[in-house]
């Protein structure tokens, strides 16, 4: 086995005492050249500004005159913009950030064949940008990979199966949130699931604090809580379907709810088969109701209206309008809006005819009378 790879140490410390002013500029003597050194440098050092590690580890590869197949990983608390470039036929790094007090240390790991130990040798760092003639400047993008359970603070993880739980080491969804938020009275479970598989269902949403201590925590109510006074929350069904919708306000009651079958309720639950059943007063401008018929079939010559005298012998047993609902018929079932106003528009055509024709009988008796008053006339005239 022949051994090639080479480690390089102790390439350069560094400490910066002041905030840069554009950012920290690596000047390496690696040749810009094609399949040149392979180097990947480590950066690791500690920036006061965060309070945390800066360890990066940049793999640079020239091939065809141009940066390929060149990244950066993290495993630190900063992250910030690198770019390198050729610089009179080096290798610059340019890393964009203007830290303060930043200080750090750089190693490298070379592929021992191509380059020499002058290209890890007297390199600088200044707080400059790239000078005006830099070429083949290239965004060196991040890259970091996890394989298997990566756990995270606060009992969290990220699984193998690509669910993510936050605050819970065993999550049924591809984001599964829960913790406890505590009130001076009692605890609550939080949860909020996106993409469950199991027979619990998908929900999501924000609720008020539980102030009843009543709410199931699990099963078709569900609910993700948090310490506001209103919210929206998708309700799992029994199942995997039949979910709904609940919007709570001012104290977090529920004050309007969009049901399984997609009928509305505002002030109340209960909307039988309405689309829109409203518990109080409704305000507005206009109303437009759709009808599929209208009276006017009432002045066709063949419409048979009913005689006056019908009508009185109707009113007289039922004490109301023919066609018109009674009382108890209204307050046991309502009225619909949109029939009543074909009816009374009905009723307020064949009242038209019926003046119609009182007028024509008018018209009759008066012409009648003026006939009469003319023979009298005359029959005066003849007698004097």
């Amino acid at each position: 086995m022949t051994v090639k790879a080479q480690y390089y140490n102790d390439i350069l410390s560094f400490n910066y005492n002041r905030v840069a002013y554009n950012g920290f500029k690596i000047k390496t003597n690696i040749t810009y050249a094609n399949a040149t050194a392979m180097p990947s440098i480590l950066i690791e050092g500690y920036d006061l500004a965060t309070g945390t590690p800066l360890n990066l580890s940049l793999a640079c590869y020239v091939y065809n005159g141009s940066f390929g197949r060149t990244t950066v990983s993290s495993y630190g608390g900063v992250t910030p913009p690198i770019k390198v470039a050729n610089e009179n036929g080096k290798i610059s790094i340019f890393i964009d950030y203007k830290g303060d007090y930043v200080r750090f240390h750089i190693r490298a790991f070379a592929q021992g064949v191509s380059e020499t130990a002058a290209m890890f040798t007297d390199w600088t760092v200044v707080d400059s940008t790239f000078i005006p003639g830099a070429g083949n400047v290239y965004d060196v993008p991040y890259t970091n990979r996890f394989e298997g359970n990566v756990y995270l603070p606060d009992s969290s993880v990220a699984t193998s199966q690509g669910q993510l739980g936050i605050g819970i080491l065993n999550p049924k969804a591809t984001l599964d949130v829960g913790t406890m938020i505590p009130d001076t009275t009692t605890a609550i479970l939080s949860r909020l699931k996106i993409g469950s598989t199991t027979g619990d269902g998908t929900f999501l949403g924000v609720h008020a604090y539980n102030t009843t201590a009543n709410a199931p925590m699990f099963g078709i109510l569900q609910k993700y809580f948090g310490n506001i006074n209103s919210g929206l929350i998708f309700n799992t069904g029994a199942a995997r379907t039949g979910g709904y919708l609940t919007f709570l306000v001012n104290d977090g009651t529920e004050k309007m709810r969009l049901d399984a079958n997609g009928n509305l309720g505002i002030g109340t639950t209960a909307t039988g088969t309405f689309k829109l059943a409203v518990a109080g007063t409704i305000g507005a401008r206009r109303l437009q109701i759709t009808q599929s018929g209208w009276a006017d079939y009432v002045f066709d010559n063949e419409y048979q209206l009913p005689s006056l005298a019908e009508v009185e012998d109707y009113v007289k047993v039922n004490k109301h309008l023919p066609e018109i609902p009674s009382e108890k018929e209204v307050v046991t079932n309502g009225l619909d809006v949109g029939e009543m106003n074909r009816i009374l528009v009905k009723k307020v055509e064949e009242l038209t005819l019926y003046l119609i024709e009182e007028h024509k009988k008018n018209i009759e008796n008066q012409e009648r009378i003026k006939k009469m008053e003319e023979e009298l006339a005359k029959m005066k005239k003849a007698v004097q």
